[in-house]
């Protein structure tokens, strides 16, 4: 069951709805939690969900940010897209069924209006099983106007 307020901050749906519930977030930062289970996305029988899901499990979780930006008035409405990942490192190949990951982003870096940098982390209980710095770009919306 997914957390309603996901749908309210951040535009993405099931299937591609990967991340489950919101656990904080904040103007900089936001948190979530992902459950590995055999009905979750790119589960695979046997193995689980391949550690480098966890790169949208992040992009996910930076979109929070800009979702409660835009509820907030700090920001005006714009599609986001990745750009690029440096220093993905991951310390396992596969979330395993049962494991219930923390996800979480902190904003580092806002060039402009257009470019924003989150550096990353995903742990299951106190252990942190990946890490990156993500690039995304903020294309705005352009504004309907009426003659």
């Amino acid at each position: 069951m997914k957390d309603p307020q996901l749908y309210d901050l951040i535009p993405h749906r099931e299937p591609m709805l990967l991340i489950d519930r919101v656990v904080r977030v904040a103007a900089d930062s936001a948190a979530a939690e992902v459950h590995i289970h055999p009905q979750a996305s790119f589960f695979q029988a046997g193995l689980g969900v391949p550690a480098w899901i966890g790169l949208e499990y992040m992009g996910q979780t930076a979109a929070l940010i800009a979702g409660y930006q835009l509820q907030q008035g700090l920001t005006r409405p714009h599609l986001g897209f990745l750009l690029g990942t440096r220093q993905y490192a991951m310390h396992t190949d596969w979330f395993r069924e049962g494991d219930h990951l923390l996800v979480e982003c902190v904003q580092a870096a806002v060039t402009g209006e257009h470019l924003a940098q989150f550096q990353c982390t995903i742990s299951r209980a106190d252990t942190v099983l990946a890490t990156a710095k993500l690039s995304v770009f903020r294309k705005p919306l352009e504004q309907e106007t009426t003659v």
